[in-house]
């Protein structure tokens, strides 16, 4: 009988304990499988809770503050990340961006620099210094990172960015016409920035300026026409 009653003692004892203790590898799958950015930082936060050392957490983490434009968290995430990891370029030019968009442009140099001696096929590590050079008012500098970032290619998006870097590198400088290659290869590579070519006109020459003022003209005629087509016909009086 007293058994019994001590394998029933037993019994409620375990059944007042969850079925299974949280895993820090449950939460970061999860994250993983999420589509929402705020769940997916959640996750890897109570990931990072149970398990302080799972490295990976805070990589993907890192990542989506930056999209939150949450750079003061970036570049925690991954100062954390390189602590604990074997060192890569990436994470180098990632903690380099966090740095840069926080206009910290000292420590933004030197973290693009650092991914470029583990890596120097990082384009983005070229891309990310030769902004870095250029709001730090290193003209030339910004010219050769953007010179070797685009030799080696990569992300359209990027690649355009930095022609774009190039081109004010360039007009800062006094070469206005190879800052209008620039302009123009920008908006070549990527399309989306067309409006981008804004910028451009301020770098064009007469007879840029002469056929932009071409399209302009064609343009309000057009507008002009279908105006006149699409209005309504007036009432007569009654």
């Amino acid at each position: 009988m007293q058994r019994k009653i001590l394998c029933f003692v037993i019994i409620l004892i375990l059944s007042a304990f969850p079925a299974h203790a949280e895993n820090a590898m449950d939460y970061f799958d999860l994250g993983l499988k999420s589509t929402m950015t705020r769940t997916k930082i959640n996750y890897f936060s109570r990931a990072l809770e149970l398990d302080p050392f799972l490295v990976d957490a805070y990589e993907k983490r890192g990542m989506l503050y930056f999209f939150q434009r949450k750079y003061d968290h970036v570049i925690q995430d991954f100062q954390a990340y390189i602590e604990l990891s074997p060192p890569k370029g990436e994470s180098y030019r990632m903690l380099g961006m966090g740095y840069l968009k926080i206009e910290n442009y000292p420590s933004a140099i030197d973290n693009f620099t650092r991914a470029i001696e583990i890596d120097k096929g990082v384009s983005g590590a070229y891309s990310g210094r030769a902004e870095a050079h250029y709001l730090s008012g290193s003209y030339e500098k910004a010219v050769l990172d953007s010179t070797r970032a685009i030799e080696l290619g990569g992300d359209p998006r990027r690649i355009a960015d930095t022609y774009r870097t190039r081109a004010k590198a360039y007009r800062k400088i006094g070469e206005t016409g190879l800052a209008t290659v620039d302009a123009r290869s920008s908006w070549m590579v990527d399309p989306r920035y067309a409006y981008y070519m804004k910028s451009f006109y301020t770098y064009a020459n007469l007879e840029d300026m002469r056929k932009a003022g071409l399209f302009a003209i064609i343009g309000i005629a057009l507008v002009m026409v279908f105006n006149l087509r699409l209005n309504p016909p007036e009432k007569d009086d009654e």
